[in-house]
């Protein structure tokens, strides 16, 4: 009975919930939950929370006996300038609010949790805007085989919502609030994954998350159509060198290739503005190093890759999602065994980017230079019992 009202609870908490921020790895976070993200996002094979709902839920099985509760605030802060006369983007603070709570009870681990999984977001001088956000109520499940294998899953609700405003189109539809989307729609997805222990010091862990098939983003007379999340694939190592010292790798393979090709907006059931995108597959690889400097105080440093999946010739000003590199650092402090702090910061050096399309002046990106970097956080609060 406690489970069925925490899970009607957390549902209704994420249609209020954003999960609103701007493209790092694509459209996806470099880093779920400040643990990982401190680590440059590497998470497959270590316990780092209630953000393996977002991660691999097979970790939630390596957390302690018991309950656990976090509530998480993120900041994404880009800086995204365009030429030709379109500028600055004044889109520069995004807010992610995130809850999750787990409990294991011998083999079984269990619970519910609401994250972001990430968008896209810019808003210009003249008018032009574009603001997608993407989260998920995820419930998952984990089960310890034995001492050393953990399988894990989970059922995600994913839902999303868009605003944009395209003078060149006469496109414009936004509801004026921060933390909904005007045009909105639902689909179902979920996760496998599991955790190996090799040896006492070396975890091999991975995850299939499946595609957000995201049916059309609808608000009244609009209707936007060909918007999806993509399935990913990740496998990653975590060795525990001695008492103070882990190191963890992932390697990442996102599917942009089936998910984001053309996205069309339509107004009273006619097509106005094709966008194609035609994104390319994106391998992300993810390092990271956390040091115990005592029992309360652990450090962690991170870097995380993955290349541009944006073709120059389809680069929009829109949704420049063309970031690269994150290097991060972070830490945790525990007050005591019930309550602890963790921070993660990241920092994205400036990609530039010059279209290749056709010119401006029929609809393309030819010639025109966009520049995208960020300053991000992660801020997380936890408490045991």
């Amino acid at each position: 009975m406690q489970l069925k009202k925490l899970a009607a609870a957390v549902a209704a908490m994420g249609m209020t919930v954003p999960g609103l921020a701007l493209a790092t790895n694509g459209m996806l976070m470099e880093g779920y939950g400040p643990i990982a993200a401190g680590m440059g996002g590497a998470s497959m094979a270590y316990d780092n929370g209630t953000a393996a709902m977002a991660n691999n839920p097979a970790t939630l099985g390596l957390m302690p006996e018991g309950s656990r509760l976090d509530v998480m605030l993120g900041y994404v802060g880009p800086d995204v300038k365009t030429s030709m006369g379109i500028g600055k983007s004044s889109a520069d603070a995004f807010y992610m609010p995130a809850f999750g709570y787990a409990k294991k009870q011998g083999a079984l681990t269990y619970g519910a949790g609401i994250y972001g999984q990430g968008g896209m977001g810019t808003e210009y001088a003249s008018g032009d805007m574009a603001q997608v956000s993407v989260g998920r109520v995820i419930f998952p499940l984990a089960y310890a085989v034995n001492d050393r294998f953990n399988i894990g899953g989970s059922v995600d609700l994913v839902w999303a919502g868009m605003d944009m405003v395209v003078t060149g189109y006469g496109i414009n539809f936004k509801d004026g609030s921060d933390f909904t989307g005007s045009a909105k729609g639902y689909s179902l997805a979920g996760k496998l994954g599991f955790t190996y222990k090799l040896n006492d010091a070396l975890t091999l862990g991975g995850v299939y998350q499946s595609a957000g098939n995201l049916p059309d983003l609808k608000d009244g007379a609009y209707k936007v159509k060909g918007f999806d999340m993509p399935a990913t694939v990740g496998l990653g190592l975590a060795w525990q060198a001695n008492d103070r010292l882990m190191v963890a790798a992932d390697v990442k393979e996102v599917l942009w290739g089936d998910s984001m090709n053309t996205v069309t907006v339509y107004k009273d059931g006619v097509p106005i503005a094709p966008f194609q995108q035609d994104w390319n597959d994106q391998t992300v690889v993810s390092l990271g190093v956390a040091y115990k400097f005592s029992e309360a105080l652990t450090g962690r440093i991170g870097y995380n890759h993955g290349k541009n999946p944006i073709p120059d010739q389809f680069v929009n000003y829109l949704w420049p999602a063309i970031v690269e590199n994150h290097y991060t650092a972070g830490f945790g402090y525990a007050f005591d065994k019930q309550s602890t702090v963790n921070f993660a910061l990241s920092y994205v050096p400036k990609v530039s980017v010059t279209g290749t399309g056709p010119s401006p002046s029929v609809g393309g990106n030819g010639g025109m230079q966009i520049d995208h970097s960020q300053l991000n956080w992660q801020l997380m609060y936890s408490y045991a019992f």
